[in-house]
């Protein structure tokens, strides 16, 4: 349980569960935009990398809200403290991690961007238009789907890009 500096929770946070720190759970009070931003699900502006990361490895909840008359000197954004109940196992199996996580930065690094193109012009990763293209039809869904859609969290939770 912490009350750690804003600006290196995520890093802490995602370098405890990528490096797989045996702990049962994380308890932190973090900006109230960031704990929204790791509980929300798809169809939301907030979902993201993060949630999608975060919620990999953790059931996230917010435990209470803290307004900035909490604190002094009062602060301009509200916080939240946030519990991460670590899963036993993730809730998906992937045979790679790392290229799970690199896929969904590529995702959502350009939103507005076609799905097949954020991929595609991702320094991250190394697969053809075709190949990409050929993975988000399998699933039923048209190249045209947005990074920032719904579907394409649930394609890269799923870890469906085994190509």
């Amino acid at each position: 349980m912490a009350n750690l500096p804003y600006y290196i929770t995520t890093p802490i946070i995602m370098g405890l569960f990528e490096n797989h720190v045996p702990i049962k759970s994380i308890t932190v009070m973090v900006q109230k935009e960031v704990a929204d931003r790791m509980q929300v699900g798809p169809g939301t502006k907030d979902y993201g990398a993060l949630s999608l990361a975060v919620q990999y490895y953790a059931k996230p909840y917010i435990v209470a809200n803290v307004p900035p008359n909490c604190f002094m000197p009062r602060p301009k954004v509200g916080s939240a403290v946030i519990r991460l109940e670590r899963y036993e196992e993730p809730p998906v199996k992937v045979k790679d991690e790392k290229l799970m996580f690199r896929i969904i930065r590529a995702s959502f690094n350009q939103r507005r961007k076609t799905l097949a193109n954020g991929l595609k012009n991702s320094a991250e990763l190394d697969y053809t238009k075709e190949e990409i293209e050929a993975a988000i039809e399998a699933l039923g869904r048209g190249a045209s789907i947005r990074g920032g859609s719904p579907y394409a969290g649930r394609i890269c939770k799923a870890g469906r890009f085994s190509l």
